[in-house]
């Protein structure tokens, strides 16, 4: 016996905005076209998708597959990570890989669990106030004193990219770096 059409889609009917994203998304969509046609994607290539999506389990498979893969690499997003901003097509996507809606799924990234880098909870209050800039002054001063040490490791990591062949790094060359690196810890 066949599956209700409501569950053999899995995925809802994806919004105007939806395909919208997608075919802006032009890594996505050269993924897609690659795995479906074997090809680069052709002028109709998201409206073919759309034809097809909802009767063709295949295609929507491949396709949310791709999404999944390149849009999110490979893991599908529980929340919208704090700080960064999606596209509403996006979002739409990544709701419906998680299995909720758009605004559940807005929800669910709405707290973050991340402390403030600076201010401690309640800094903004009168008594606390004048705890905060010297904080900061300690902050920036911590930062500015390992200036010279980030000037160090990037021009190592520098040294060591210059050992490079293509895209590889020689594995004595990474093992000599972490030892350095052990030999000055106190």
């Amino acid at each position: 016996m066949p599956e209700p059409d409501a569950q053999a889609r899995r995925i809802p009917r994806p919004p105007a905005y939806a395909w919208a994203w997608l075919q802006r998304s032009r890594p996505v969509l050269e993924a897609a076209a690659e795995r479906l046609t074997g090809g680069p994607p052709t002028a109709g290539f998201v409206d073919e998708l759309r034809e097809r999506f909802e009767e063709d389990a295949f295609t929507r498979d491949i396709l949310v597959g791709v999404i999944a893969d390149v849009a999110f690499n490979g893991r599908v997003p529980r929340a919208r990570p704090a700080g960064v901003s999606w596209d509403r097509g996006l979002t739409w996507w990544a709701a419906a890989l998680a299995g909720t809606t758009p605004s559940a799924f807005e929800r669910r990234g709405a707290t973050s669990a991340q402390p403030p880098l600076f201010d401690p909870p309640g800094a903004d209050l009168p008594d606390q106030g004048a705890r905060t800039a010297p904080s900061r002054e300690r902050a920036v001063a911590r930062l500015a004193a390992r200036a010279p040490e980030r000037a160090a490791l990037a021009a190592r990591l520098r040294d060591l990219l210059s050992q490079a062949h293509g895209d590889s790094v020689p594995v004595q060359a990474v093992r000599d770096l972490l030892a350095e690196f052990d030999d000055s810890r106190p």
